[in-house]
């Protein structure tokens, strides 16, 4: 080898190193090697010997809560379901009598409103899951309408809804909105600041239920004015002025032509709108409040006092609370399941605080699949999970639907996702509408399992 290339080896050995000492650190790096466990490399080359978990079929699932709905007649079999089948709503200190005042209301029918706030994260998203539960109850309770729209453009299963104006739009979960320091974001948890007069049309969509299209009327809830705006729905005008009564949330009702399934209001500029409500005098009404993306853990941003005028003159009588699947993929350890719970206990307490009249069900994640060694798999932590947002749920005096036991427990996700049609999507964590058609019945039928108890202690003069 010449002198020219072994001194430009030389130079080259030299900058290579230089280069290296700029891009390591100080302290080195670590690597770690891992190898297979001798158990690991016989399953790679034998076939496997561990039984596969037991799946249902999400259709047999649907029919044996059905089933068991209809056989439950006779108390005993009420509370063997109620005490083991793991579609059931689970009640604190088994506590059955819990929904009474609910079931009770219910039973009044067309003569008194019954109002459900179902709040969760992206599961519920676009009325799934409520438009069914909403449907079925008001079928067999009466009722009809949709409830509670938000005042931004809407395209869900129950209704489209098209804004005309300009409006500034606040979200207490930091998602489609600015936030707001007075905390006034209204009962779902988002507001609409009117910078101009503006329309509001609502036209039925597709795939809305018979009873969700038909209502007769129109309730603006608003926050209190703080200067005189108008308000017009069909012939009527109202203007809304200011009050001094303290109130934080205001109510403007306007009767509609029965059996509409379309409707318009016009609203003047300076009104802080909360919503549009479309329902019946009576029956049913059950307001979807979806928030993508949340936890569950921004109720105490909501101002009390706004919450708690909704809740009692909109006659709130079960706050459903679904979430938990956000934080699963996070939550990984004990510890941050307990800071998760503890967080969720406080959000409970001050739900429960601010609703004196109205119950609250915890619905918990559903099963969730994560690539596992090249296998869509439950997420590992899942059930730890569950059964700390059941305890969160029962420590507040709350009751919980196990949605990731209803639905078939671990493993159940990639079952629902090769269903025909997919009851869940290729991200293997949410729904598809008939996915959550399904869960939505399971569920109603585990209610009306209670309600069937309800009716058998009070004919039998149980407690």
């Amino acid at each position: 080898m010449s002198r020219k290339k072994v001194l430009l080896f030389i130079v080259s050995v030299f900058a290579l190193t230089a280069m290296l000492s700029f891009m390591i650190p100080e302290d080195g790096l670590t690597l770690t090697l891992k190898f297979p466990t001798p158990q690991e490399l016989l399953d790679a080359v034998l076939p496997a010997q561990e039984e596969p978990a037991p799946q249902i079929d999400p259709a047999e699932l649907l029919a044996r809560a059905e089933a068991a709905r209809r056989d439950s007649l006779e108390n005993e079999r009420l509370l063997a379901y109620l005490s083991e089948d793991p579609a059931r709503i689970q009640f604190p200190d088994g506590d059955y009598a819990l929904f009474d005042e609910l079931f009770e209301s219910l039973d009044r029918g067309m003569e008194a409103s019954t109002r459900i706030i179902h709040y969760g994260d992206s599961q519920i998203e676009e009325d799934r899951m409520s438009a069914t539960l909403r449907e079925l109850l008001q079928e067999r309770f009466g009722g009809g309408g949709p409830g509670l729209l938000p005042c931004t453009k809407n395209f869900t299963i129950t209704t489209t809804t098209q804004t005309n104006g300009n409006a500034s739009h606040y979200s207490a979960y930091y998602f489609g909105g600015g936030s707001r320091a007075d905390g006034h974001y209204g009962p779902a948890g988002r507001s609409s600041r009117l910078n101009s007069d503006c329309v509001f049309s609502v036209v039925p969509a597709s795939g809305a239920g018979a009873h969700s299209s038909c209502y007769n009327r129109l309730t603006v809830v608003t926050a209190p004015p703080s200067k005189a705006f108008r308000i017009r729905c069909g012939d009527s005008t109202f203007v809304a002025n200011p009050c001094a009564d303290g109130r934080q949330v205001c109510f403007y009702r306007f009767p509609l032509p029965d059996s509409s399934s379309r409707a318009k209001v016009s609203i003047g500029a300076g009104a802080e709108v909360y919503g549009i409500s479309l329902d019946q005098e009576g029956g049913v009404s059950i307001d979807n409040a979806a928030m993508r993306g949340c936890s569950g853990t921004i109720f105490t941003r909501i101002d009390a006092r706004s919450l708690e005028d909704y809740y009692a003159d909109a006659r709130v009588r079960l706050i459903i609370y679904q979430f938990g699947g956000n934080m699963v993929p996070a939550c990984t350890g004990k510890k941050a399941i307990s800071h998760y719970k503890e967080l969720v206990v406080r959000e409970l307490e001050y739900l429960s605080e601010r609703a004196p009249g109205a119950r609250i069900l915890f619905i918990g994640p559903s099963d969730m699949s994560t690539n596992i060694r090249g296998t869509m798999d439950t997420y590992p932590q899942l059930p730890a999970m569950v059964d700390s947002l059941r305890c969160a749920a029962h420590e507040c005096g709350a009751a919980y639907w196990d949605l990731y036991a209803a639905m078939g427990g671990k493993g159940s996700m990639p079952r629902w996702v090769r269903e025909n049609p997919p009851l869940a999507g290729g991200d293997y964590i949410h729904f598809t509408r008939k996915g959550a058609e399904t869960a939505s019945r399971l569920l109603y039928n585990s209610l009306m399992v209670s309600y069937d108890y309800y009716q058998y202690r009070k004919t039998h003069k149980r407690q």
